[in-house]
């Protein structure tokens, strides 16, 4: 009755997940962000990040670099034609200098580089000197004709709005230069979503044709590359080169050992059953439990929904050559897996207890697919099952390991203070790092060229900006303005390239102004200096008064409807919170030290965000909480098992504390930091080690018991222990931590098992 009763429930959750599977994945979370509390997150920063995440996933870079400028123009060419199949759209130079010239010409008088604002504010400047330079100038009327910026003060603004950018246009190709090397920038934009496999492996093997063919003709040409789409493919590319090494391995390990154990796959199919019922009844629950669910959260939980392998494999262990009723059997199997199942929930409960939604689903998840799991042993597998399972010659082999395996009594505790003191100099040893970037499996290469790019042609960092904010987009630019002054310093002592943001496009109507009145003082109510100019010139006298004409402020709400709005409009961030909002982006910014003062500029309004710090932070946070978990459900889970075992519980505890410690011990002495996925692993260590030492206490004599806690072991060294072989950082911390801690808690486990002077709860009908 129960078991169709559960059969029912699992249909129908199987049947629910297939319904909502076109929004499934709509629902699922990838932003780290998100596992944070709400307040302690900043909206505009999220916001902000989107945009710059949105602005930039489809855009690749390439640039060919060599000492001549004709070499790399020519292998530029070259490189264009190769890549024209490919699914990428060559970028526009953009906006040419006439038609931006031509939107801001009639605001020219309100607008003056930093450079020309300061020499207007010095009363010794020879204006008419300065002017009839530039009339007799060979370059002279490079945007406006000499009548219509004498001073070359609109000529000089629109320079400066290119920044530290160095990227300028010459001969129809957009050009760099940086320590003697001359460089061809080519922009693209890839014809697609920069996430989709199938894209990604197309865009990679085409562009590394390209590279190998350009590097046979033109050996001395540099060829940097940068762009999401080149990550991404190259990640998706060596996981899948890892999944079929590690995963495959894996996998066939398992088999072929269910193959030798069980000489079948039936048993192995039934274990498979528990933890796939697991996984879906948890993901169905977390999804209308959250309405969401992180991906972090199918990734850890479903590892710890994994343990609950310990489970299937004892129930199955127990019917070898057994010819009682297999119902009678399960009920005797009852006591101990109840109290494995409680306590392992109860320790991941405290995940829930927590203030980060993100542990606190990770719990839900575990919790319900350890208890789903549970529930289809003790129900399907006794009619599923029918009969026992007959021994194999390996079987045998490693049952009667435990016959012979030593118990820990009397005097053979001595060798306790040696590992001690081992445990203790490992652990002196052991560093935490949290930085994310620790964790990333970036392509140091790609890395390498990425950050090439950047210095050459001068361009922001995406990770580290202001957020700045106002009542009124004038507010907005004002407070822009005032954050660019206390960068200035920064700026002139070489610490910082320069700063991106809305007002060196759009500046304010009070900066305006100020320019405007600049030029009036200096230059418009000077007696005689206009008069004496159109004299030496030849100008007509009307010139003279359209020079003393005020002229209309460059207005916000025009500017951002015009074409020269194009290259900073990523930057505005609209309306946020009743408000408004931009960013400012900081070129050049890499030094430690500068960083640091950057973070330390107070200016209303402004809010610094620093994505790399902030993410580590964030980590570091979640494994001090998880420490904290983690020492929780050691004394949550002593207590509850001490109902049952009394003063026996230390041989149920003592096993997965000693492996956690070692394993500590041992990342101390290789050098391995601790990090928040090895504490992810100690959890997975504490679950299967109670469940070991659980099962060894009730059944101390048992080698059927042993066998089954063999190969839960192995099956999680094989699924995850294996990890520790991969390239990527994260994925090799957790395989590493698992591949010891799990180890050792299934060596000690044993050791501590009781005497089988009398069982720990006497069996009924005895």
């Amino acid at each position: 009755m129960l078991a169709a009763l559960w059969l029912l429930v699992v249909l129908a959750l199987g049947l629910t997940l297939l319904l909502e599977r076109g929004t499934l994945g709509q629902r699922i979370d990838t932003d780290l962000f998100a596992l944070l509390p709400r307040d302690q997150r900043n909206p505009m920063a999220e916001v902000a990040l989107q945009s710059l995440a949105r602005q930039g996933e489809r855009h690749l870079v390439f640039m060919l670099g060599n000492a001549d400028p004709d070499r790399a123009a020519a292998a530029a060419r070259m490189f264009e034609q190769d890549i024209a199949q490919l699914p990428l759209t060559s970028q526009p130079l953009g906006q040419t200098l006439s038609a931006i010239s031509n939107f801001y010409a009639p605001y020219r008088h309100n607008l003056l580089s930093p450079a020309d604002a300061a020499a207007l504010q010095q009363p010794d400047t020879d204006w008419t000197q300065r002017a009839l330079a530039g009339a007799y100038s060979p370059v002279a009327g490079a945007t406006l004709a000499f009548k219509d910026d004498p001073f070359g003060f609109f000529g000089n603004w629109l320079q400066s709005l290119a920044g530290a950018n160095k990227v300028r246009p010459q001969d129809g190709l957009l050009r760099a230069s940086s320590q003697g090397m001359s460089y061809v920038v080519l922009p693209y934009t890839l014809n697609g979503n920069a996430f989709s496999l199938g894209l990604q492996e197309q865009v990679l093997t085409g562009l590394e044709a390209a590279a190998q063919k350009l590097k046979a003709q033109y050996p001395d040409v540099q060829l940097r590359r940068a762009g999401v789409v080149l990550h991404a493919a190259t990640a998706a590319r060596s996981a899948r080169a890892e999944m079929s090494t590690i995963g495959v391995g894996s996998t066939l390990g398992i088999i072929l050992l269910a193959l030798v154990v069980f000489r079948g796959l039936r048993p192995l199919l039934l274990a498979a059953l528990s933890v796939l019922v697991g996984s879906l009844v948890s993901t169905v629950l977390t999804l209308a439990w959250f309405g969401h669910i992180h991906m972090l959260t199918l990734v850890f939980g479903t590892s710890l929904v994994g343990v609950a392998v310990d489970y299937s494999l004892l129930a199955l262990a127990s019917g070898i050559d057994s010819t009682g009723p297999v119902a009678a059997r399960y009920r005797k199997l009852l006591p101990s897996m109840l109290f494995a199942v409680t306590t392992m929930s109860l320790g991941y409960l405290g995940l829930a207890l927590t203030p980060f939604p993100g542990l606190a689903q990770m719990a839900v998840f575990a919790v319900i697919g350890i208890v789903g799991a549970w529930l289809t042993v003790m129900l399907w597998f006794p009619v599923l099952e029918k009969q026992g399972l007959q021994s194999t010659a390996l079987s045998r082999a490693i049952a009667g390991l435990l016959a012979r395996w030593p118990r820990l009594y009397g005097r053979r505790w001595w060798w306790l203070l040696p590992l001690a003191l081992l445990i203790g100099t490992g652990l002196a040893q052991l560093k935490q790092n949290d930085d994310i970037r620790a964790l990333s499996g970036i392509n140091p290469q790609l890395l390498a060229e990425q950050i090439d790019i950047g210095r050459v042609m001068g361009l922001p960092s995406p990770a580290q900006l202001f957020i700045v904010s106002g009542d009124t987009p004038e507010q907005v630019l004002e407070r822009e303005e005032a954050l660019r002054d206390k960068l200035a310093p920064l700026i002139a002592s070489g610490q910082l390239a320069g700063a991106e943001m809305v007002s060196r496009w759009a500046p304010s109507a009070a900066m305006q102004a100020r320019n405007a009145a600049l030029f009036a003082t200096a230059i418009g109510q000077r007696p005689g200096l206009l008069e004496h100019l159109a004299e030496e010139i030849g100008l007509a006298p009307e010139w003279v008064a359209e020079q003393r004409h005020a002229t209309p402020p460059l207005r916000f709400e025009d500017w951002s409807n015009s074409p020269a709005a194009l290259a900073a409009s990523y930057l505005w961030l609209g309306q946020q919170n009743g408000g408004y909002a931009s960013m400012v982006l900081l070129e050049g910014l890499g030094d430690k030290a500068a960083t640091a003062r950057v973070g330390q500029i107070k200016v209303p309004g402004v809010v610094w965000v620093d994505k790399v710090a902030e993410i580590s932070d964030l980590m570091t946070r979640y494994r001090q909480l998880l420490t904290r978990v983690l020492i929780g459900a050691y004394l949550v889970a002593f207590a509850v098992l001490s109902l049952r075992y009394g003063r026996q519980t230390w041989r149920i505890m003592l096993p997965p504390a000693l492996a956690t410690l070692t394993t500590l011990a041992i990342m101390g002495a290789v050098g391995m930091p601790l990090q928040l996925l090895s504490m992810v692993t100690f959890l997975l260590v504490l679950g299967m080690g109670m469940d070991y030492g659980i099962f060894l206490l009730e059944h101390p004599d048992d080698g059927r018991v042993y066998l089954a806690v063999t190969l839960a072991a192995i099956c999680t060294l094989l699924s995850f222990g294996l990890l520790a072989l991969s390239h990527t950082p994260a994925l090799h911390a957790f395989g590493f931590s698992t591949l010891c801690g799990i180890g050792l808690v299934w060596l000690l486990a044993p050791l501590f098992r009781q005497t089988a002077i009398e069982p720990v709860v006497p069996e009924t009908g005895k």
